[in-house]
């Protein structure tokens, strides 16, 4: 009797031994099987944004090198999504530019799922008449998301201290820059290569804009927007901050507000303000 008690007791201790082991290793185990999914998660996303969301939004999803179904290169119509503004930290400017209140998973998804109205992005969840399920719109997002990693997000692009007025900057000598002479040519090389074109249209073809205002005539237009802003003051601010006046005509019917205009051109400029000088003697000298 005393054996098999013993033999009971020594049973039962190693049994507990096992599934305390096996406790232990549990978070461990689940971890690796979190991370495989994710993994996987992200691979699926992948392929799904190749196939679909390269042609708008570019090859590496900074909306700078785009091709169409042939395989030749096109100017690039979405916006840039391998971007600190949208990625980092738990809540990007792009949300704030938008008015957008969730969390920046909520926010790709659901742009990804509905679109954006006004815009060439259309929706892809099949809850919207697109041809995307549930689990392929967050495979998608959860691959937009991946760009984020800890160098990345390290620190955040470095800004030009834009001055408010645009005579003041046009006029600016520092350490750091100091604004040369517009030159409409490169000012022409920079609207076609910003994909200002694909939203704006041509500037010597009425009509052509496909998503934001026609600007072939900005400098006449431009000029009465705003009361007390000259057309030069008007572009230069609507650059910097597509938000502080939405335009009432856009090709599509009036247009959206918060403007559907990538809101990060202050700190895509800032590596050479010269630039903009160069964009702003483009649109306003035809």
């Amino acid at each position: 009797m005393q054996v098999k008690v013993v033999i009971g007791t020594i049973a039962f201790m190693l049994t507990m031994i096992i599934l305390g082991y096996a406790a232990l290793r549990e978070p461990e185990r689940l971890e690796h099987f979190t991370g495989a999914r994710e993994g996987r998660t992200i691979e699926t996303g992948a392929k799904i944004y190749f196939d679909n969301c390269a042609t708008c939004h570019g090859v590496e999803g900074r909306a700078e090198e785009c091709y169409d179904a042939a395989g030749n290169s096109i100017t690039c119509q979405g916006l840039p999504l391998n971007n600190y503004f949208l990625v980092c930290g738990d809540s990007p400017e792009r949300l704030a530019q938008t008015r957008f209140e969730g969390t920046k998973e909520q926010f790709v998804e659901r742009t990804v799922a509905a679109g954006r109205s006004g815009t060439v992005m259309p929706a892809w969840s099949t809850r919207y008449g697109g041809p995307f399920r549930d689990d392929q719109v967050q495979n998608v997002a959860a691959f937009v998301l991946n760009y984020a990693n800890e160098e990345f997000c390290a620190q955040e692009p470095a800004r030009f201290d834009w001055p408010e007025s645009v005579d003041d900057f046009l006029s600016l000598e520092t350490d750091e820059f100091v604004a040369q002479a517009g030159d409409p040519e490169n000012g022409a090389a920079l609207y076609a290569s910003y994909g200002c074109n694909s939203c704006h249209g041509n500037l010597d073809e009425p009509g052509s804009n496909q998503i934001g205002p026609w600007l072939g005539d900005i400098e006449e237009v431009g000029a009465a927007r705003v009361e007390g802003q000259t057309a030069q003051q008007y572009v230069y601010t609507s650059i910097l901050d597509p938000n502080a006046f939405i335009a009432p005509d856009c090709a599509q019917g009036p247009c959206i507000s918060p403007s559907a205009m990538r809101g990060d051109y202050a700190f895509a400029f800032s590596d050479m303000p010269q630039d903009m000088v160069d964009l702003l003697a483009y649109l306003l000298e035809q």
